[in-house]
């Protein structure tokens, strides 16, 4: 049922895809018996708690208040990319991090977008370009030139900068760098059970179906 539900929310077509719901149907796939409805409830009550929607609202909230924060210590491990786990441990990389700034914000009324940089995800705000968050460092707001430079020390200065590292990234296509992101931490850890439910979710989704190498040894998704 969960697979077929992610199969509906990532057919052709389907470009205002549910970030919330889609990161749990992972999250479900993962780990059977996990209640969808109960991790959405508690996004709302993330919410809920919120006292200033803005976007800087918002930030202040998840990680100050509610103590959120980059799991530098465990960085890859697949629950890191599970938004149940990152709501019950505080913790999580870039993306996941950044999934739930966008969608508490998205329930109190503000519109925030991510943003795919090259190895290191971020949060825009939707109608103000320059705005840009880093849920990974405690939600610090950020510059483009401060993105920038994070971007350059990141890379060490050997992948060319492009301003289009900082465009919005589209719901559907956070939810395939996720996958990528489990499909590349699997194939490190010859996880081939774990590795098996995430190639069966990719499956589902045209654009990876349609991509996807017979040899998974080689996944060359950037873990972020």
């Amino acid at each position: 049922m969960g697979r077929d539900r992610f199969a509906d929310l990532m057919a052709v077509g389907v470009d205002d895809v549910p970030l919330d719901e889609a990161a749990l149907l992972i999250s479900t796939a993962l780990q059977p018996g996990l209640d969808l409805i109960e991790w959405m409830a508690a996004l709302d009550m993330l919410a809920a708690e919120c006292p200033t929607p803005t976007a800087i609202g918002v930030a202040r909230h998840l990680f100050d208040d509610e103590h959120f924060v980059g799991n530098r210590r465990a960085y890859y491990d697949w629950r890191n990319s599970c938004l149940d786990r990152v709501i019950a441990t505080r913790t999580g990389i870039p993306i996941s991090l950044s999934v739930l700034m966008i969608e508490v914000a998205r329930r109190v009324g503000v519109k925030l977008v991510g943003v795919g940089m090259p190895t290191h995800f971020l949060v825009g705000v939707a109608d103000d370009p320059a705005v840009l968050f880093d849920p990974f460092a405690g939600g610090q707001p950020l510059s483009r030139e401060r993105a920038r430079a994070l971007f350059e020390d990141l890379t060490r200065g050997q992948v060319p900068w492009d301003e289009a590292f900082l465009d919005p990234t589209s719901n559907r296509d956070i939810v395939i760098r996720m996958l990528n992101n489990l499909k590349s931490v699997f194939v490190g850890r010859s996880d081939a059970i774990r590795l098996g439910i995430v190639m069966g979710l990719r499956a589902v989704v045209p654009e990876l179906a349609e991509s996807e190498d017979a040899e998974i040894t080689t996944a060359s998704a950037i873990f972020n």
